[in-house]
């Protein structure tokens, strides 16, 4: 039985994280962790008491699931030892390093987005990005008013699958007179407003036509599925950073 520790518990993902687990076999929630400052200090929820102890949740659990912060993630993981799905997003290059050195010890899921429809749709767009070579791309990321990063992560992966079959250079945005729009460029805008959960599209706009790839998500639950998914995955497997891809079989 896979118990698993629930980081950033009393957030919205968190809640989420937990429902799942809830109606999951082979799961079972082992603890729910929190900042110390949070109100739900000391609540029992779902038969656990919230705690901000990450030694003591570490020690009641095989698995971490965190959906948080970058500098909380990887205080988690300096203590944590059996596996983890890490869906937190706005690391720096040497923060993704770091992970990459704990996922010496123990698997780790690494992904910026943990829906099945998100990572089936960063394959279409590498496929559309290596057919359609000649075509202007533009992507375009819409999230609640209160998500910190920009772009999301899920954008940022999008990019990198655009940019592994077209060798493009990033611009983000456009102000001012800059002329026209250069062929090696591909533009990525980010809107923050409201309570939105997640939208992402990539243009494809080419020669009397344009072609969208859009992907919405309309509850968290489908990336919590997902992160639990993970989590039963990575039963019995050995150390190493493994993505969403393989754990969908994409």
């Amino acid at each position: 039985m896979i118990k698993v520790c629930i980081a950033g518990s009393s957030g919205k993902m968190g809640k989420a994280i937990a429902e799942s687990v809830l109606s999951s076999s082979g799961i079972e929630i082992g603890a729910l962790l929190e900042r110390a400052d949070s109100s739900d200090i000391g609540k029992v929820i779902h038969g656990h008491r919230v705690s901000a102890d990450i030694k003591r949740a570490a020690a009641s659990c095989n698995c971490l699931i965190d959906f948080t912060a970058p500098a909380a993630t990887l205080e988690h993981l300096s203590v944590f030892e059996g596996a983890a799905v890490i869906g937190t997003t706005g690391f720096t290059g040497p923060q993704a390093d770091q992970i990459r050195k704990y996922a010496g010890k123990f698997p780790v899921v690494f992904a910026p987005n943990m829906s099945k429809g998100v990572n089936l749709f960063f394959s279409l767009v590498r496929q559309a990005s290596e057919k359609l070579k000649d075509y202007d791309i533009e992507v375009v990321e819409a999230h609640h008013n209160k998500k910190k990063d920009s772009p999301s992560g899920t954008a940022l992966k999008l990019v990198e699958e655009i940019k592994s079959v077209r060798q493009l250079r990033d611009v983000y945005g456009r102000q001012g007179m800059l002329g026209e729009r250069k062929k090696d460029e591909i533009g990525i805008h980010s809107v923050r407003a409201g309570d939105i959960v997640g939208e992402h599209s990539v243009l494809f706009a080419g020669p009397g036509e344009c072609f969208e790839l859009s992907h919405r998500a309309y509850s968290r639950s489908c990336f919590a599925e997902g992160a639990v998914e993970a989590a039963l995955w990575l039963e019995g497997r050995k150390p190493g950073i493994y993505g969403m891809g393989e754990v969908l079989g994409l």
